[in-house]
């Protein structure tokens, strides 16, 4: 076996994270059947990679395995696209497919659904008209949409999503949970911000982290999606992964095309639990026309803390770019304690669309709160988990609105 032999307690400590995982992500992934399949799988090979030593993608044969088990449904080797046998079923395609790149397909009546791990979407294969230039014009229409979840199960990262009012689409979002993050560092930490294309929302993964064992406070998340008419980010949508293992520090920025400029950003892929893994630890714009993001990793006991992190930017072609960056000022975040950074009101003739935030250089916390104000202000938060934390900066992006 290409993975070291593991102690029995680890194993079924990995078994169950990885039955949890499934109870969280396969059921509610994705928008229909192909997507549900492909991104349920896709958790699961994530989840498959973190534990193996030198950070790599299993094998397809040995994958397609591992993710027949976990999922319960049969998993097929195909050599690409154009070998296919069965219709619905998820098959590891060995073209293409390495260490540091996964390519899965799925075919079915709607044709060929495609989930390569360097692109970040599930994409239809050959689809005409897919790429589109985007919307860029004066917000309109604006809500601000949300769904609660309550969460008390540690170690589980569930998916959580709100999607916009009919006729509307999301530009950001952002969460806020109930009660605040405890003194030990329990609460909910989200894995993921991003925006929903087909589905017209915004999607969370959130993790529920319990370091001192014991009973799990029941917590209100709620998720919230700015929406409104004018402004749809250009597809293909840029994203940037990289690899970061335990004691690593690493940053990653997503792109706009040449003619197009930022309407917002975005992160995903990252994965601590209490035993480790990578975490976030800056997402916001660099410049007019890339998203920046930075993470570490760490491991608090046995497989390594490692991880994908990928960097997301939603762009449109616009003739000069119409973000305006708001900024707070620094909050000093001290070990094992809580703060949170708030941005100015946006300047006149412009709303609030989307936020970010960055520690500044340290790795040393969580952040844990990303979310959109009444007063039309944006607040990040942070919790000094390995030590203090010397300036946290909340950023806010602003659009011109009616």
């Amino acid at each position: 076996m290409r993975r070291a032999a593991l102690p029995l307690s680890l194993t079924a400590v990995i078994a169950a994270a990885l039955l949890l995982t499934a109870t969280a992500f396969a059921a509610r992934a994705g928008f229909n059947l192909p997507t549900k399949r492909l991104e349920g799988a896709y958790k699961f090979a994530l989840q498959d990679r973190r534990f193996d030593r030198k950070g790599c993608y299993a094998p397809p044969a040995e994958l397609a395995k591992i993710l027949s088990k976990a999922t319960g449904h049969k998993v097929g080797v195909a050599r690409n696209t154009n070998s296919l046998p069965v219709l619905n079923r998820v098959y590891v395609l060995k073209q293409g497919t390495n260490c540091n790149r996964l390519r899965m397909a799925l075919r079915a009546v709607g044709g060929i659904y495609v989930l390569d791990s360097t692109r970040g979407t599930v994409r239809i294969q050959g689809r005409k008209g897919a790429a589109t230039s985007g919307l860029a014009r004066t917000l309109r229409n604006l809500t601000l949409a949300a769904r609660s979840y309550n969460l008390n199960k540690p170690d589980t990262a569930p998916r959580l999503e709100v999607l916009c009012p009919r006729g509307t689409y999301p530009v950001g979002g952002g969460m806020i949970q109930n009660p605040d993050v405890g003194p030990d560092g329990e609460g909910v930490y989200p894995h993921s911000y991003e925006r929903l294309g087909a589905q017209l929302g915004f999607h969370i993964s959130a993790v529920v982290l319990d370091p001192g064992g014991g009973h799990t406070t029941m917590r209100e998340v709620r998720v919230q999606a700015l929406c409104g008419r004018g402004v749809i980010p250009a597809t293909p949508t840029p994203h940037t992964t990289v690899w970061i293992r335990s004691g690593q520090t690493k940053t990653v920025t997503a792109h706009c095309p040449k003619g197009q400029f930022l309407v917002s950003g975005g992160f995903q892929r990252t994965n601590f639990r209490g035993d480790g893994g990578n975490y976030i630890t800056e997402s916001r714009a660099a410049g007019e026309k890339a998203w920046t993001v930075t993470g570490s990793a760490y491991s608090a006991y046995g497989p390594p803390g490692q991880g994908e992190l990928t960097a997301i930017a939603y762009c449109a072609r616009m003739k000069r770019p119409m973000l305006t960056e708001v900024v707070s000022g620094p909050a000093p975040v001290a070990f094992r304690d809580s703060a949170t950074a708030t941005t100015p009101d946006c300047p006149a003739g412009k709303r609030l669309v989307t936020g970010g935030f960055s520690t500044n250089g340290s790795s040393d916390g969580f952040f844990y709160d990303g979310r959109f104000n009444s007063t039309g202000t944006w607040s990040a938060s942070e919790f000094g988990f390995f030590g203090a934390i010397a300036s946290l900066t909340a950023y806010g992006y602003c659009w011109p609105a009616s």
